[in-house]
């Protein structure tokens, strides 16, 4: 009895020492997997998934999701959490692509621009077009490649970062200044750009003004002076590459005439 005690033991401590052959990653478990430009997994504002790169067989695990990016508007991708043999610093490791998913569109860099290791990296970019835009990200392991396991893993986060501000007024007296910082401590050779976009109250583009801000800088921007924007009112949006909370922005209507003045914050998009 007690030896066969000691066996079962034995060979129970054998098994969990054995790597499975199938990826613990639920994306890979399923027939319609997440390999390739078939994959289903669609990330929105606010996603939130952890994510193995386990090898697939003899093949590298690739991990594959699908963005929608809507018209002058602004994203972020982060990875972080990494296993240390994942080793997704490296060329290709996380990367935007076109819809084909044939061509790479933006190569990944480091979540903390100019400093920490590289191992936590991120896609921020703009859609500055006037049409809604389907893409790929795609993660996978030049590390481990091959030899990849179940705690190869990593974690995803996705985000839309336009900064919404209800309201600007350049009219019946008042005009409207637009402030945007820069609140990142990044070198100063990574400052963010974007464009600020001015709407009337029915959604009509009614002009735009482009920046681009060092860390720890600021854009005061009278509104009236963007061609478009002058003696009339209506809301902003701000596209850029800063990231989710990159940038703090409000706008202040100033009213010469009584002194007073109305203060809006720019928000973004809750999770």
């Amino acid at each position: 009895m007690r030896r066969s005690l000691w066996l079962s033991i034995a060979l129970g401590l054998a098994l969990l020492g054995v790597r499975s052959a199938s990826a613990t990653d639920y994306w890979d478990l399923a027939t319609d997997n997440d390999n390739g430009i078939g994959t289903d997994n669609e990330l929105l504002n606010g996603t939130t998934q952890q994510h193995d790169l386990q090898v697939n067989g003899a093949v590298a695990d690739q991990d594959w999701f699908v963005v929608v990016n809507y018209p002058r508007s602004s994203y972020e991708a982060l990875v972080d959490s990494t296993s240390g043999d994942l080793n997704l610093f490296g060329a290709g490791a996380f990367s935007r692509l076109y819809a084909t998913g044939t061509s790479v569109l933006q190569a990944a860099e480091y979540a903390n621009p100019g400093g920490g290791t590289g191992y936590s990296e991120a896609l921020r970019w703009v859609n500055a077009g006037t049409t809604i835009v389907e893409q790929f990200l795609r993660v996978q392991a030049p590390g481990c490649t091959t030899t990849c396991g179940p705690e190869d893993q990593y974690h995803i986060r996705f985000h839309e970062t336009t900064v919404s501000v209800p309201r600007f007024n350049n009219a019946s007296g008042q005009i409207t200044v637009l402030i945007i910082q820069n609140g990142t401590g990044w070198p100063p050779a990574r400052p963010i750009g974007g464009t600020a976009f001015f709407w009337d109250t029915a959604g009509a583009l009614l002009g735009s003004s482009n920046f681009s801000i060092a860390p720890r800088g600021a854009l005061v921007l009278n509104t009236s002076t963007v061609a478009g924007a002058a003696g009339v009112g209506g809301t902003i949006t701000v596209a850029h590459d800063g990231g989710y909370g990159g940038l703090a922005i409000k706008s202040v209507a100033l009213e010469p005439a009584t002194g007073f003045s109305f203060d809006t914050p720019g928000t973004y998009k809750p999770d």
